[in-house]
């Protein structure tokens, strides 16, 4: 019996150190919805989820704006592209229409969440936002219920990438603040995608939408894009389990198992 119980244990901690050392590269699910815009030629679309290498059409067609990927391992929200999300010196504009916040730079927008199901009307039936400040490393969390059009800002250059950032008038209070994670040069390889073999990746964790505002099994889609509106990114899933009420309950059900096998046999002794 020691024996057994030894096995379960080591099984069960390998399965968790490797589930936790394997989530700091790791992608997981490719959520990404193909808009089914494609830029042609050279961006044409291709890959994991038909984003990568396509930019929208009419823009500019760079591997600098390529929005790749977005994936979702656990609770974990992914975005993955060879857009530099974090940089504040990316392309200087001359041109003030594209300068939606007067920095006279192309910068991320915010990260919009929808989790009621319904059809994006305008392109702001969106349910909350990870308000992102990219060079802290830091988000707020709204709920965007009593919101309107004019507390968005958006994209003049591509107007179907809408909406880029949240704006509104009157700030309210956050439902959660946070940090998310950057990480950067990532190669080919560890992406999966084409390119200069340069790629960037930010995570942000989803856990607060679950716990804080109880949102069920409704699922949610996601989306983002960048200042010009060059591309956009948008991704589609259920919402996720927890890794580790996952690997609670694989435990559960080995305990379980292994104490029905150990009645039985008392029994038949």
């Amino acid at each position: 019996m020691k024996r057994t119980v030894s096995i379960f244990l080591t099984f069960f901690f390998a399965m968790f150190i490797c589930t936790a050392t394997a989530s700091a590269l790791e992608l997981g699910k490719n959520i990404t919805i193909f808009d089914n815009q494609q830029a042609g030629g050279w961006y044409y679309g291709t890959g994991q989820g038909n984003e990568d290498e396509e930019t929208e059409p009419g823009t500019t067609q760079d591997h600098v704006w390529d929005l790749e990927g977005m994936f979702l391992n656990g609770t974990v929200l992914s975005l993955v592209g060879e857009w530099d999300f974090t940089a504040t010196t990316l392309h200087p504009v001359s041109d003030p229409s594209y300068d939606r916040d007067g920095d006279n730079r192309y910068t991320s927008g915010d990260l919009f969440i929808d989790v009621t199901g319904v059809n994006l009307n305008g392109y702001y039936g969106y349910d909350y936002v990870f308000d992102v400040d990219w060079s802290a490393g830091t988000f707020s969390l709204f709920s965007l219920a009593d919101t309107t059009a004019g507390d968005y800002w958006t994209t003049t250059y591509k107007s179907d990438s809408n909406p880029w950032k949240f704006h509104p008038s009157a700030t309210p209070d956050a439902i959660y603040s946070g940090n998310f994670t950057e990480i950067r040069d990532l190669t080919n390889n560890q992406t999966g995608f084409l390119g200069a073999d340069t790629h960037y990746m930010v995570r942000f964790d989803l856990s607060p939408i679950m716990t804080d505002l109880q949102l069920s099994d409704m699922g949610f889609t996601a989306h983002f894009t960048m200042e010009c509106g060059n591309d956009n990114l948008m991704g589609s899933a259920p919402v996720p389990e927890p890794a580790t009420i996952m690997l609670m309950g694989f435990g559960l059900i080995c305990m379980a198992g292994f104490t029905r096998k150990k009645f039985k046999f008392e029994r038949n002794v």
